[in-house]
């Protein structure tokens, strides 16, 4: 599907270069918000391809990808941290920063309202009951979309040798002695696990790997499979007593065939 939203990305990046410039110290987590943007917005138009929406809902969509962080540089610049619990609601300041820039103000209000609304829940937990379908679509399309690229950052950082940057990995200690029975517990019983519930980047490790049961589209498993940055994170742990048996059912369930 051809939708051409460049006028809404040169918006976005205008809006991205001109928060990162105040920084003072250290630009490299807003930089990779960033690129990380781009990287959703291309997750987000492959599954819509494969999903083919009406027109004015695959739009919807692509705008709520593009500007689902639009937050993340305000939050880093005041809190020097992403983790939402201890700063902000970064999909909610989103919407905020959204109208006040006035960045969705060339779009027809329907379409305008509805990836508003997808930022707004794109990082709830989990969604409300008895949502539009429209609004459904719109949010799970963003939320396999980012938690797809999300995956791919974390294998990139957590693949080497460390330190960890404490803004990417939620300031989590690396502590190979500290473990959630919740995160355990979750991924044992093929839930997700919450980002309240870690003590840990090895929980953290794990949490990424029980995305997969939230993945909402075929694409989007296929993509999760194929990838191979879930496998790498949940393999990194596997051998570790505590986290073994919750690593096997998801190393089970990310293999080729299963």
């Amino acid at each position: 599907m051809d939708i051409n939203i460049d006028k809404n990305i040169d918006t976005f990046e205008a809006y991205a270069e001109a928060r990162m410039a105040e920084e003072k110290g250290d630009v490299s987590p807003m930089l990779l918000k960033k690129r990380h943007t781009m990287r959703v917005l291309a997750n987000a138009r492959n599954i819509i391809e494969a999903e083919r929406p009406p027109l004015p809902l695959a739009r919807a969509t692509l705008l709520a990808a593009l500007y689902h962080d639009v937050a993340r540089f305000e939050q880093y610049l005041l809190y020097k941290s992403f983790r939402d619990a201890q700063t902000c609601n970064h999909g909610l300041l989103g919407i905020k920063i959204i109208k006040k820039e006035q960045m969705l103000a060339g779009e027809n209000k329907n379409v305008a309202g509805l990836a508003m609304a997808a930022i707004g829940l794109h990082n709830r937990f989990a969604l409300p009951a008895a949502l539009a379908p429209s609004l459904l679509f719109a949010a799970n399309v963003v939320r396999d979309a980012d938690k797809l690229d999300i995956l791919r950052v974390m294998d990139e950082h957590l693949g080497g040798p460390g330190p960890h940057n404490p803004a990417v990995v939620l300031s989590l200690p690396d502590d190979p002695l500290l473990h959630s029975e919740k995160a355990l517990s979750a991924a044992l019983s093929g839930h997700v696990a919450s980002y309240s519930d870690l003590k840990s980047v090895n929980d953290f490790r794990l949490l990424l790997g029980t995305w997969f049961y939230e993945m909402h589209f075929e694409t989007s498993r296929k993509r999760f499979r194929e990838d191979g940055h879930a496998l790498k994170l949940v393999s990194h742990i596997s051998q570790n007593p505590v986290y073994a048996r919750a690593c096997a059912g998801i190393l089970r369930d990310l293999a080729p065939n299963s």
